[in-house]
Protein backbone atom coordinates (compact mmCIF):
# COMPACT_ATOMS: atom_id res chain seq x y z
CA UNK A 1 0.00 0.00 0.00
CA UNK A 2 1.24 3.49 -0.87
CA UNK A 3 0.04 7.05 -0.31
CA UNK A 4 -0.18 9.58 -3.12
CA UNK A 5 1.28 13.04 -2.49
CA UNK A 6 0.55 14.23 -6.00
CA UNK A 7 -1.70 17.19 -6.67
CA UNK A 8 -3.74 14.92 -8.93
CA UNK A 9 -7.05 14.03 -7.28
CA UNK A 10 -7.71 10.60 -8.76
CA UNK A 11 -10.09 8.00 -7.35
CA UNK A 12 -11.07 4.63 -8.84
CA UNK A 13 -9.08 2.12 -10.89
CA UNK A 14 -6.19 2.74 -13.26
CA UNK A 15 -4.64 -0.29 -14.97
CA UNK A 16 -3.64 -2.61 -12.09
CA UNK A 17 -3.94 0.07 -9.42
CA UNK A 18 -6.85 1.11 -7.18
CA UNK A 19 -6.92 4.70 -5.88
CA UNK A 20 -9.29 5.78 -3.10
CA UNK A 21 -9.80 7.82 0.06
CA UNK A 22 -10.97 6.75 3.52
CA UNK A 23 -13.47 8.74 5.57
CA UNK A 24 -11.03 9.22 8.46
CA UNK A 25 -8.07 10.36 6.33
CA UNK A 26 -7.28 13.06 3.77
CA UNK A 27 -4.56 10.95 2.15
CA UNK A 28 -5.09 9.21 -1.17
CA UNK A 29 -4.39 5.47 -0.82
CA UNK A 30 -2.92 3.53 -3.74
CA UNK A 31 -3.14 -0.27 -3.86
CA UNK A 32 -2.04 -2.72 -6.53
CA UNK A 33 -4.47 -5.37 -7.73
CA UNK A 34 -3.67 -9.06 -7.87
CA UNK A 35 -3.91 -12.35 -5.99
CA UNK A 36 -5.76 -15.62 -6.60
CA UNK A 37 -9.02 -15.76 -8.50
CA UNK A 38 -12.40 -16.28 -6.81
CA UNK A 39 -12.66 -19.76 -8.29
CA UNK A 40 -9.26 -20.73 -6.88
CA UNK A 41 -10.22 -19.49 -3.43
CA UNK A 42 -13.50 -21.47 -3.50
CA UNK A 43 -12.07 -24.77 -4.74
CA UNK A 44 -8.36 -25.27 -4.06
CA UNK A 45 -7.36 -27.13 -0.85
CA UNK A 46 -4.57 -24.66 -0.06
CA UNK A 47 -7.17 -21.93 0.47
CA UNK A 48 -9.21 -23.86 3.08
CA UNK A 49 -7.93 -21.64 5.90
CA UNK A 50 -8.80 -18.56 3.87
CA UNK A 51 -12.31 -19.91 3.25
CA UNK A 52 -12.76 -20.43 6.99
CA UNK A 53 -11.56 -16.89 7.70
CA UNK A 54 -13.83 -15.47 5.00
CA UNK A 55 -16.82 -17.34 6.41
CA UNK A 56 -16.20 -16.02 9.91
CA UNK A 57 -15.54 -12.50 8.69
CA UNK A 58 -18.88 -12.55 6.87
CA UNK A 59 -20.50 -13.27 10.24
CA UNK A 60 -18.64 -10.35 11.82
CA UNK A 61 -19.75 -8.06 8.99
CA UNK A 62 -23.38 -9.16 9.37
CA UNK A 63 -23.22 -8.66 13.12
CA UNK A 64 -21.58 -5.26 12.80
CA UNK A 65 -24.22 -4.21 10.30
CA UNK A 66 -26.99 -5.45 12.60
CA UNK A 67 -25.62 -3.41 15.50
CA UNK A 68 -25.24 -0.25 13.41
CA UNK A 69 -28.72 -0.60 11.91
CA UNK A 70 -30.18 -1.04 15.41
CA UNK A 71 -29.06 2.49 16.36
CA UNK A 72 -29.71 4.05 12.96
CA UNK A 73 -31.01 7.22 14.63
CA UNK A 74 -27.42 7.80 15.79
CA UNK A 75 -25.74 7.23 12.41
CA UNK A 76 -25.82 10.92 11.55
CA UNK A 77 -23.55 11.63 14.55
CA UNK A 78 -20.71 9.49 13.19
CA UNK A 79 -17.46 11.21 12.21
CA UNK A 80 -15.33 8.11 11.57
CA UNK A 81 -15.86 4.63 10.02
CA UNK A 82 -18.02 3.16 12.79
CA UNK A 83 -18.73 -0.04 10.83
CA UNK A 84 -15.08 -1.05 10.86
CA UNK A 85 -14.82 -0.47 14.61
CA UNK A 86 -17.92 -2.58 15.24
CA UNK A 87 -16.65 -5.38 13.00
CA UNK A 88 -13.42 -5.42 14.97
CA UNK A 89 -15.29 -5.81 18.27
CA UNK A 90 -17.38 -8.60 16.76
CA UNK A 91 -14.19 -10.40 15.70
CA UNK A 92 -12.83 -10.20 19.22
CA UNK A 93 -16.05 -11.74 20.56
CA UNK A 94 -16.02 -14.44 17.87
CA UNK A 95 -12.52 -15.54 18.91
CA UNK A 96 -13.86 -16.28 22.40
CA UNK A 97 -16.12 -19.04 21.08
CA UNK A 98 -14.34 -22.30 21.95
CA UNK A 99 -17.39 -24.51 21.42
CA UNK A 100 -17.26 -24.45 17.61
CA UNK A 101 -14.53 -25.16 15.09
CA UNK A 102 -12.86 -22.37 13.17
CA UNK A 103 -15.01 -21.28 10.27
CA UNK A 104 -18.21 -21.79 12.29
CA UNK A 105 -17.57 -19.79 15.47
CA UNK A 106 -20.53 -17.78 16.76
CA UNK A 107 -20.64 -14.15 17.88
CA UNK A 108 -22.27 -14.26 21.32
CA UNK A 109 -22.62 -10.55 22.01
CA UNK A 110 -25.02 -11.41 24.85
CA UNK A 111 -22.10 -12.97 26.76
CA UNK A 112 -19.74 -10.02 26.21
CA UNK A 113 -22.16 -7.09 25.93
CA UNK A 114 -19.95 -4.87 28.10
CA UNK A 115 -17.57 -4.59 25.14
CA UNK A 116 -20.10 -2.19 23.56
CA UNK A 117 -20.66 -0.12 26.71
CA UNK A 118 -19.33 3.39 26.13
CA UNK A 119 -18.94 2.88 22.38
CA UNK A 120 -18.76 6.41 20.91
CA UNK A 121 -20.24 7.45 17.58
CA UNK A 122 -17.80 10.35 17.30
CA UNK A 123 -14.10 10.81 17.99
CA UNK A 124 -13.74 14.55 17.54
CA UNK A 125 -15.63 15.03 20.80
CA UNK A 126 -17.19 12.52 23.19
CA UNK A 127 -20.66 12.96 24.64
CA UNK A 128 -19.45 13.97 28.11
CA UNK A 129 -17.35 16.78 26.64
CA UNK A 130 -20.39 18.28 24.88
CA UNK A 131 -23.18 17.60 27.39
CA UNK A 132 -21.42 18.36 30.67
CA UNK A 133 -24.07 17.31 33.18
CA UNK A 134 -24.58 13.95 34.93
CA UNK A 135 -27.06 11.85 32.93
CA UNK A 136 -28.88 9.07 34.78
CA UNK A 137 -30.18 6.01 32.92
CA UNK A 138 -32.04 2.79 33.67
CA UNK A 139 -32.78 -0.25 31.49
CA UNK A 140 -35.20 -3.07 32.30
CA UNK A 141 -35.08 -6.23 30.16
CA UNK A 142 -38.26 -7.59 31.73
CA UNK A 143 -40.43 -4.68 30.62
CA UNK A 144 -38.34 -3.48 27.68
CA UNK A 145 -38.31 0.01 29.19
CA UNK A 146 -35.47 2.52 29.48
CA UNK A 147 -35.39 5.87 31.23
CA UNK A 148 -33.05 8.82 30.73
CA UNK A 149 -32.90 11.74 33.17
CA UNK A 150 -31.01 14.87 32.13
CA UNK A 151 -30.94 17.61 34.80
CA UNK A 152 -31.58 21.30 34.29
CA UNK A 153 -28.95 22.61 31.91
CA UNK A 154 -27.21 25.97 32.12
CA UNK A 155 -26.05 26.09 28.51
CA UNK A 156 -23.45 28.81 29.15
CA UNK A 157 -21.58 26.52 31.55
CA UNK A 158 -22.46 22.92 30.70
CA UNK A 159 -23.02 22.79 26.94
CA UNK A 160 -19.89 22.77 24.78
CA UNK A 161 -21.17 24.63 21.72
CA UNK A 162 -17.82 25.09 20.00
CA UNK A 163 -19.39 26.36 16.76
CA UNK A 164 -21.69 28.84 18.55
CA UNK A 165 -24.80 27.41 16.93
CA UNK A 166 -28.28 28.49 18.07
CA UNK A 167 -30.04 25.14 18.72
CA UNK A 168 -29.53 21.66 20.12
CA UNK A 169 -31.69 18.59 20.62
CA UNK A 170 -31.39 15.30 22.45
CA UNK A 171 -31.85 12.00 20.64
CA UNK A 172 -32.08 8.54 22.19
CA UNK A 173 -32.38 5.00 20.90
CA UNK A 174 -33.38 1.74 22.62
CA UNK A 175 -32.83 -1.34 20.49
CA UNK A 176 -32.16 -5.05 20.57
CA UNK A 177 -29.33 -6.95 18.86
CA UNK A 178 -29.31 -10.74 18.53
CA UNK A 179 -26.30 -13.06 18.63
CA UNK A 180 -25.03 -14.23 15.24
CA UNK A 181 -24.42 -17.92 14.57
CA UNK A 182 -24.38 -20.61 11.87
CA UNK A 183 -27.51 -22.83 12.03
CA UNK A 184 -27.14 -26.58 12.48
CA UNK A 185 -27.97 -27.08 8.80
CA UNK A 186 -24.66 -25.40 7.90
CA UNK A 187 -26.16 -22.42 6.08
CA UNK A 188 -24.84 -18.86 6.35
CA UNK A 189 -24.64 -16.85 9.58
CA UNK A 190 -28.03 -15.80 10.95
CA UNK A 191 -29.54 -14.00 13.94
CA UNK A 192 -32.49 -16.08 15.22
CA UNK A 193 -34.21 -13.10 16.84
CA UNK A 194 -33.52 -10.53 14.13
CA UNK A 195 -36.95 -8.92 14.70
CA UNK A 196 -35.49 -7.18 17.76
CA UNK A 197 -33.20 -5.17 15.48
CA UNK A 198 -35.77 -2.54 14.46
CA UNK A 199 -34.46 0.96 13.65
CA UNK A 200 -37.94 2.54 13.62
CA UNK A 201 -38.93 1.62 17.19
CA UNK A 202 -37.59 2.81 20.51
CA UNK A 203 -36.44 6.18 19.12
CA UNK A 204 -36.78 9.60 20.80
CA UNK A 205 -36.02 13.08 19.48
CA UNK A 206 -36.60 16.21 21.55
CA UNK A 207 -37.73 19.50 20.10
CA UNK A 208 -34.97 21.87 19.06
CA UNK A 209 -33.88 23.81 22.15
CA UNK A 210 -32.06 27.19 22.24
CA UNK A 211 -28.39 26.99 23.20
CA UNK A 212 -28.79 30.07 25.40
CA UNK A 213 -29.91 30.35 29.00
CA UNK A 214 -31.04 27.70 31.44
CA UNK A 215 -33.06 24.85 29.94
CA UNK A 216 -35.41 22.65 31.97
CA UNK A 217 -34.64 19.05 32.88
CA UNK A 218 -35.64 16.21 30.56
CA UNK A 219 -37.15 12.91 31.73
CA UNK A 220 -37.31 10.50 28.78
CA UNK A 221 -38.96 7.07 28.78
CA UNK A 222 -38.40 4.66 25.89
CA UNK A 223 -40.52 1.54 25.47
CA UNK A 224 -39.27 -1.16 23.16
CA UNK A 225 -42.07 -3.37 21.76
CA UNK A 226 -41.74 -6.83 23.29
CA UNK A 227 -41.73 -9.85 20.98
CA UNK A 228 -41.30 -12.08 24.03
CA UNK A 229 -41.31 -11.37 27.75
CA UNK A 230 -38.66 -11.44 29.03
CA UNK A 231 -36.30 -10.63 26.17
CA UNK A 232 -34.56 -13.83 24.93
CA UNK A 233 -31.11 -14.45 26.40
CA UNK A 234 -29.56 -14.21 22.91
CA UNK A 235 -30.72 -10.59 22.55
CA UNK A 236 -28.69 -7.67 23.92
CA UNK A 237 -30.51 -4.42 24.64
CA UNK A 238 -28.64 -1.20 23.77
CA UNK A 239 -29.49 2.28 25.07
CA UNK A 240 -27.88 5.15 23.15
CA UNK A 241 -27.92 8.89 23.80
CA UNK A 242 -26.83 11.64 21.44
CA UNK A 243 -26.92 15.39 21.11
CA UNK A 244 -27.26 17.24 17.82
CA UNK A 245 -26.40 20.92 17.46
CA UNK A 246 -28.00 22.86 14.65
CA UNK A 247 -28.76 26.08 12.86
CA UNK A 248 -31.73 27.61 11.10
CA UNK A 249 -32.27 25.93 7.76
CA UNK A 250 -34.59 26.21 4.78
CA UNK A 251 -38.07 27.46 5.67
CA UNK A 252 -36.86 28.66 9.08
CA UNK A 253 -36.69 25.07 10.28
CA UNK A 254 -33.71 24.12 12.50
CA UNK A 255 -31.44 21.53 10.96
CA UNK A 256 -28.48 19.60 12.39
CA UNK A 257 -24.94 20.63 11.49
CA UNK A 258 -22.69 17.73 10.55
CA UNK A 259 -19.96 16.80 13.04
CA UNK A 260 -21.18 19.30 15.64
CA UNK A 261 -22.75 16.74 17.99
CA UNK A 262 -21.84 13.52 19.70
CA UNK A 263 -23.32 10.32 21.11
CA UNK A 264 -22.54 6.92 22.64
CA UNK A 265 -23.95 3.64 23.94
CA UNK A 266 -24.61 4.47 27.59
CA UNK A 267 -26.15 1.21 28.84
CA UNK A 268 -26.33 -2.44 27.80
CA UNK A 269 -28.61 -5.09 29.23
Amino acid sequence: MAFSKSIMQLEGSLANVSIYKRQDSERVIVRSKGGPTKKQIKTKPEFEKLRQNNSEWSGCAKMGRQIRVSFRAMNRLEDYPVTGALNSICKQIQKMDTAHEQGRRSIHLSQYKEMLLGFSFSRKQVLESVLRVPVETTLDRITGEARIMIPELNTDMYLYNFRNLPYYRIIANLSGVCDMMIPTDGSAYKAPYYSYCDPEKGVYESEWIPTLGVQPALDITLQYPMEENPVPDEVTMLLCIGIEIGKMGVGNIPTAVKYAGSGKIVRVG
